[in-house]
């Protein structure tokens, strides 16, 4: 039988072409399988859409963006080192890249915050956040872990999951996967920015690729002993352009990815998930509005893999109408308020006391806050605080024991963290918002009057 090439039209990308090489299609029938296709279901930016409309982009065109943006790296990667080049290594890290988003749950954020605050309920400790989600996908018995493994070998199907679940890279592969400079921040960073329409996160990404370098760098082994490892590394000449690049991914963080109508739904709907939680937990479903045969109550009941599979947006999505007919309050309020998108308005703090005090007025608002919630001044969930913070960029010098993961700079003096050679970046600071979403103009008047006795 003829092999073909294979191709998908992409938004970014334009064609993303999967090769006749036996590895590419086997990459393909990965993508063939129902694991991969879930990720259709699963928006990439969740409520993002509900402030901009054309964020409805998904996971799977992230996904095989990643894969192409790391093969497009791998290539340059390849042409620098020539012979020793590790071509069994750099196909473990693209297939990783394809797979890496397999285990988010729909409306990523919201729905790992819920399922924190229900083991909390059950006096368990939160671990399965969707990294371990998506080892368990490609280790279990899942379509696309036998595709894998019938494709790539038993070997690097394992040694997939295990580089997905590494908190720092641990080669030059690695790196191309999962570091501060890698294809899914590559991908995500433009990619979101072109959905949404936002100006805010523009770098130059070819010029980034044309002065990309692959250099040795001293890399911590055991805290204590380094060796010299081969790293990406930027030229000089990239230097303006790897600034843009972290400044541009601090900025979509709080004009896109926390922007607060956002963040109002993510709260609705986790609000909504801890409640059909308690109450399935207590065996009361008949409470939730939902069937107990249905995907979530399953999952809530029985938190295994296959039912972890059955979720995702659409679900969510198509039970509200059934939770609007809940018995419980809570659930048919927040069902309805979500499906119409009746959010809950903000009271942005830490914006407000900006010039008011500033984190000290803040730091007295919050105590004035737990003070007149714990005096009942505010009904069951009617308001929901919101601290999101984002630290632009991790400093820990080039030669620590995450260095693979670095923005690293060749200049005059050798390969350099960039935080060390740019004020830009060396001056960023972690950003922390701090806001409470009031469901009533009743509930906004009170934070109001607590401001104003706080001082603002």
């Amino acid at each position: 039988m003829d092999v073909k090439p294979q191709r998908v039209r992409d938004p970014l990308h334009d064609l993303i072409e999967f090769s006749t090489t036996p590895f590419e299609q086997a990459l393909w029938d990965a993508i063939n399988a129902a694991e991969f296709q879930r990720l259709r279901r699963v928006k990439q930016l969740g409520f993002s859409e509900l402030v901009y409309p054309g964020a409805t982009h998904t996971r799977l065109a992230h996904s095989l963006g990643v894969f192409h943006t790391a093969r497009h790296l791998a290539s340059h990667v390849k042409r620098l080192l020539g012979p020793s080049f590790d071509q069994d290594r750099c196909k473990i890290a693209l297939a990783a890249a394809l797979v890496h988003d397999l285990g988010h749950g729909p409306f990523s954020h919201a729905f790992e915050v819920a399922m924190e605050k229900i083991a909390k309920v059950r006096g368990e400790k939160f671990e399965k956040r969707h990294e371990i989600w998506t080892a368990d996908i490609i280790r279990g018995n899942t379509e696309i872990g036998a595709r894998l493994e019938n494709g790539i070998g038993k070997e690097n199907r394992e040694a997939v999951a295990i580089l997905l679940l590494q908190e720092t890279p641990t080669d030059l592969y690695s790196g191309i996967v999962s570091s501060q400079f890698d294809a899914d921040r590559l991908d995500y960073l433009r990619r979101d920015r072109l959905m949404t329409g936002v100006s805010h996160g523009s770098f130059d990404y070819s010029w980034l690729l044309a002065n990309l370098e692959v250099n040795s760098v001293a890399f911590a082994t055991d805290g204590e002993n380094y060796a010299a490892v081969d790293s990406l590394t930027l030229g000089n000449k990239a230097f303006q352009a790897a600034e843009a690049y972290v400044l541009g991914l601090f900025h979509m963080y709080f004009a896109v990815y926390y922007h607060k109508a956002t963040r109002s739904a993510e709260k609705i709907l986790s609000a909504i998930l801890v409640r059909i939680g308690e109450l399935v937990l207590n065996g009361k479903t008949s409470a939730t509005g939902l069937e107990k045969p249905h995907p979530l109550v399953r999952f809530l009941s029985d938190g295994s893999l296959e039912n972890y599979l059955a979720l995702d947006d659409t679900v969510i999505w198509g039970s509200l109408p059934m939770m609007m007919q809940a018995d419980d309050h809570h659930i048919r309020e927040l069902s309805s308020r979500l499906l119409r998108r009746d959010l809950y308005k903000t009271f942005d703090v830490a914006e407000h006391f900006k010039s008011r005090g500033g984190d000290a007025s803040v730091a007295k608002f919050r105590a004035a806050l737990a003070d007149a919630t714990k005096s009942g001044a505010f009904g069951e969930l009617e308001i929901f605080e919101d601290s999101p913070a984002r630290d632009p960029y991790k400093r820990r010098g080039y030669d620590s024991p995450d260095a693979l993961s670095k923005v690293l700079i060749r200049g005059s003096a050798g390969v350099q963290d960039l935080s060390e050679l740019s004020d830009v970046v060396s001056g960023l600071q972690k950003r922390t918002a701090y806001r409470v979403y009031a469901s009533n103009a009743d509930a906004m008047a009170q934070l109001t009057e607590i401001a104003k006795g706080v001082g603002g």
